[in-house]
């Protein structure tokens, strides 16, 4: 057998520019995943507003994060797959990344690996709680891919990484090492885990089993809320709060850039940084386990625009506790999540593999 790790991760434009982001939005506006309203209205939305009036202002937005090597997302997601493949050089395996709205695209990944031979994949999306609009669409579209190939690989994807232990870990070392509290004089009051948000009614379609009351059923994971993307934010928030020994006063989750008028999961961050202002609490920290490097949504979002809103409500500092980029606890943790998988392809009968090639053929 000869195998590979497949990296996922949603894209990023390629250049900080109006003409970089509506190459970029074409894309990302077109996935009825990501947008599950007609292909009319997507066309409408993507063509009439975001092309138009939102490329050139998110331009100006990515001018202030840029880096040297293109935006932070392919930055740290670049640096994670060399460090990965050098953590797997002894077996020479190969590590790939694919990208859903830009180069290089999961299906150019995929036709990379079937040049190269390859007949096991693990499949890694960086995206920690499972959605519709991210890990599904990016799984489907590896699914997709795979299916053309002339002899189908064996995909292992990996699915529950909302509550790895060496996920877990890498952020509650991340958080206590870039928490302010061992200087009197920065210490903060509160912490939240802001998570990104999404529409009720794509919680509602990926509830098969009717158990999703948006906030009563997020206590614990079980077989029925299993790919619930709220259940799965409060696990995670569980297990690095456990890690860290924090009182359940000192923390709170909430859901950030929503967009559009319909109902997404609550509470919004901004309406709760603003409730915590005007408590009285002074100095707040932001922590971002939907994501494992920084991007728009972080750097921007909430370093620049929500910590502006906080002060502006009677607050004295939002602190943003840095993504886990480039750590390397945070490289560690990866390699550590996918060599036990490497291992049980390794430990697999070969009949089995040959099944479960042939069940994507037929799918």
């Amino acid at each position: 057998m000869s195998k590979a790790v497949l990296i996922l991760n949603l894209g990023t434009p390629s250049e900080p520019t109006a003409r970089g982001l509506r190459h970029f939005y074409r894309y990302f506006f077109s996935d009825p995943y990501v947008f599950d309203i007609p292909a009319v209205g997507r066309w409408l939305l993507r063509n009439l507003i975001i092309l138009p009036f939102r490329a050139p202002k998110t331009a100006k937005q990515y001018e202030k994060i840029w880096m040297e090597g293109g935006s932070p997302l392919k930055v740290y997601t670049d640096r994670l797959r060399d460090s990965l493949e050098r953590a797997l050089q002894e077996r020479s395996i190969p590590v790939l990344v694919g990208m859903a709205y830009s180069n290089p695209f999961i299906h150019e990944a995929m036709d990379e690996l079937r040049e190269k031979g390859i007949t096991e994949i693990i499949v890694l999306p960086l995206f920690p709680q499972f959605s519709t609009a991210t890990t599904a669409s990016v799984f489907a579209a590896v699914r997709k891919a795979a299916a053309r190939w002339p002899r189908a690989p064996r995909l292992t994807f990996i699915d529950d990484l909302f509550s790895e232990p060496a996920f877990i870990q890498a952020w509650a070392v991340q958080i206590s090492r870039k928490l302010p509290q061992n200087d009197p004089d920065n210490k903060v009051d509160h912490v939240i885990f802001s998570y990104h948000g999404l529409p009720e009614s794509n919680l509602r379609k990926a509830d098969k089993n009717d158990v999703c009351r948006f906030g009563v059923c997020c206590a614990g994971i079980s077989e029925k809320n299993r790919y619930c993307y709220r259940a799965q934010c409060m696990a995670t928030t569980r297990g690095i709060v456990s890690a860290l020994g924090w009182p359940d006063d000192f923390y709170s989750v909430a859901f950030q850039s929503r967009f559009g008028k319909e109902p997404w999961i609550q509470p919004y961050l901004d309406e709760h940084i603003e409730q915590l202002a005007r408590d009285g609490v002074k100095r707040i920290a932001v922590a971002t386990p939907s994501f494992v490097s920084d991007c728009l949504e972080t750097i921007h979002e909430i370093g620049i625009e929500y910590a502006e809103q906080f002060t502006e409500a009677g607050g004295d500092e939002l602190h943003l506790i840095p993504n886990l980029n480039d750590e390397p606890y945070w490289f560690n943790a990866v390699a550590e999540i996918v060599k036990p998988r490497l291992d049980a392809i390794d430990a697999m009968p070969a009949d089995q593999a040959t099944e479960a090639a042939a069940a994507l053929r037929s799918s």
